[in-house]
């Protein structure tokens, strides 16, 4: 079964706060780095065994993936980076939002609608024309974030599901006024 895919057109994007104390960074190469990313993105995301190597094949291995600049952290008032999201621009100007994720404890502070916004400005500023993302049905609280972000559900060609029921049950699910389902 296929993950779920949307699409936000480009648009202007609103700032959001990060709790106070809180700060993004950009990935620097800095030592621990990849070791604290690993620990991110290893609480639900995917499963990490290997920070180095899982670094290799979620980051380094993405063609038009520049860590320096398209990877960002959140970073908590002790110092800790404590959640992660990629923005970057592929392939004649389409963005792409990969890699979300946060430590247990931030979530529910609004640090994912932040960081999210933080994203896709940096995104915004490199003349895309529209940025999409994938992501699983049981990630309820991401999508809502995405769909209140301006992203709109793709109806994804997939032989092994109903994209059409799924959206549904997922809006359903997230008390969710209906949206525009558009084609893939």
């Amino acid at each position: 079964m296929k993950q779920l895919k949307m699409l936000r057109p480009s648009a202007p994007v609103a700032p959001r706060a990060l709790p106070e104390g809180y700060r993004i960074v950009a990935y620097s190469g800095a030592d621990g780095e990849v070791d604290e990313w690993g620990a991110i993105v290893a609480q639900g995301l995917v499963r990490v065994e290997d920070n180095a190597a899982a670094f290799e094949k979620y980051i380094l291995r993405w063609r038009d993936l520049r860590p320096e600049e398209d990877l960002f952290f959140v970073v908590d008032p002790d110092g800790k980076r404590v959640a992660t999201i990629v923005g970057l621009r592929y392939a004649e100007g389409h963005g792409y939002i990969h890699m979300v994720g946060s430590l247990p404890e931030c979530r529910g502070k609004g640090i994912g609608h932040a960081m999210l916004a933080h994203a896709l400005a940096h995104i915004e500023s490199l003349g895309v024309t529209h940025t999409v993302l994938t992501t699983d049905d049981f990630r309820l609280p991401a999508i809502k974030q995405y769909l209140d972000a301006g992203f709109l559900p793709v109806l994804r060609h997939d032989p092994d599901s109903d994209m059409t029921a799924r959206w549904d049950k997922v809006l359903e699910e997230l008390h969710y006024p209906q949206v525009e389902y558009l084609p893939e």
